[in-house]
């Protein structure tokens, strides 16, 4: 099977419904025989960070010199950029390879399998047969249901819990870490982040229900600055760099770190080697697209994500952080239809001298004429952009070079701006 066949082949499968249980992708691994079992994993939850989290982990491992798999969603530059071994894509030619044997089972039952779980079943397949020593995954979507909750953790990651995706995981913050929390495992360690009372008491209860002993955060950390591309962090802890210098240069990555530092700590306790100059330099070579990504100067532009109200409120303090007068802040956004909109509009356009909305090529996205009307009814004048490349483009040209524009909301907005912004001065979006 060629790749674009295997593509064309996925794209049969449900994309946007999600399909919670665990039968139809322990069907697809089983045909494959299990690759799953094949390595340990760290397993990471959240509602905000838990990319980021993966992209350091991932990258502090392979520093420290072990063979890491690393499984994150959604793509933001390339299809296959979800599925990577030491920081390389899943090539074309091993993903079509593995669509193929995997194609049986999709027509094999009427529980079709969704795309995320034929996908799920292409990456532990590609890390089996790559030999990664282990592999760090980011749950999709929830934890409990969610097709990764087949890999084999040596170390769970709860990032935080905030309301999102509440038509699936719960209409309340405690409904929803009952989902995150059911990714906890007996006698794995559940590194967690600062929760509120009500998400705590789920998650120590659930916890305590399987055995599985909860890390709080202990690694002390604080912000310093900036430097060039890198933000500057003070790190106090056993056996770690007293400095660290990380690319991700949003303020809110501060949490993020913490999670980090915890994991590699608890990876410690069961026995894998990670020295100090590792983490230290893991951390400054971690990629991670889209992520408070600058990618122009004069005027500035920075791309990241921001699809809940929790997610939208950090990257607004973070903005306000980055670039103190208001007035030379532009905002240009997108948002899927199905998030919360009003919430997400709220956290970011009191923030922006100028707004501007688009839509992203998603089926799922809002509208920018509708999204200009919450804006509007939030108080602001928003430019209506019918693109994001038009939108992007516009902006570019009216900008004065001390401005900053900030493109977030859907990581699909994102990612139509990166490609449009790095073709744009002959680059590749890669």
């Amino acid at each position: 099977m060629e790749y674009d066949a295997s593509r064309r082949l996925l794209d049969r499968l449900p994309r946007f419904d999600v399909k919670p249980g665990l039968e139809r992708v322990n069907r697809l691994l089983a045909r494959l025989g299990h690759p799953e079992r094949s390595f340990p994993a760290v397993h990471v939850t959240g509602t905000n960070g838990k990319g980021s989290v993966v992209a350091m982990l991932a990258s502090v491992l392979r520093a420290a010199g072990w063979r890491v798999g690393r499984y994150t969603s959604p793509d933001l530059v390339d299809f296959l950029d979800r599925i990577c071994v030491d920081g390389e894509w899943m090539q074309r030619a091993a993903f079509a390879d593995v669509v193929a044997a995997l194609a049986p089972e999709f027509d094999a039952s009427p529980d079709v399998p969704s795309q995320f779980e034929a996908l799920t079943a292409a990456a532990c397949e590609h890390f089996r047969r790559s030999e990664v020593d282990l592999a760090v995954v980011e749950v999709g979507l929830g934890g409990r249901y969610d097709a990764t909750n087949v890999v084999t953790p040596v170390v769970t990651v709860l990032t935080n819990v905030a309301l999102d995706h509440t038509a699936l995981l719960g209409t309340t913050e405690a409904e929803i870490a009952w989902e995150k929390v059911g990714i906890a495992k007996p006698g794995v360690p559940m590194v967690v982040g600062a929760l509120s009372g009500e998400v705590a008491a789920v998650v120590e209860r659930e916890c305590a229900a399987v055995g599985a002993p909860l890390v709080r955060a202990g690694t002390d950390v604080e912000r310093r600055g900036r430097a060039g591309r890198f933000a500057l962090y003070a790190v106090r802890g056993d056996d770690l760099p007293p400095e660290v210098r990380l690319p991700l240069l949003g303020a809110y990555q501060l949490d993020n770190l913490r999670r980090a530092l915890d994991a590699v700590a608890a990876l410690r306790e069961r026995g894998w080697r990670i020295s100090a100059d590792a983490v230290a330099g893991g951390l400054a070579s971690v990629e991670w697209p889209g992520r408070w990504e600058v990618v122009q100067s004069a005027p500035t532009v920075i791309l990241d994500g921001a699809h809940n109200p929790a997610g939208a409120d950090a990257v607004a303090r973070a903005i306000v952080d980055w670039e103190p007068d208001r007035e030379r802040r532009v905002l240009l956004l997108g948002i899927l239809a199905d998030k919360d909109v009003a919430g997400v509009v709220a956290a970011l356009a009191p923030r922006f001298g100028r707004i501007a909305v688009t839509a992203s090529r998603s089926p799922r996205a809002l509208s920018a004429t509708a999204l200009a009307d919450r804006v509007t009814e939030a108080g602001g004048r928003p430019i209506r952009y019918d693109s994001v490349e038009e939108g992007v483009c516009d902006l570019m040209t009216r900008a004065d070079p001390r401005d900053t524009i900030l493109v977030t909301g859907s990581l699909t907005v994102v990612a139509e701006a990166r490609r449009t912004l790095l073709q744009a001065r002959g680059g590749s979006a890669a």
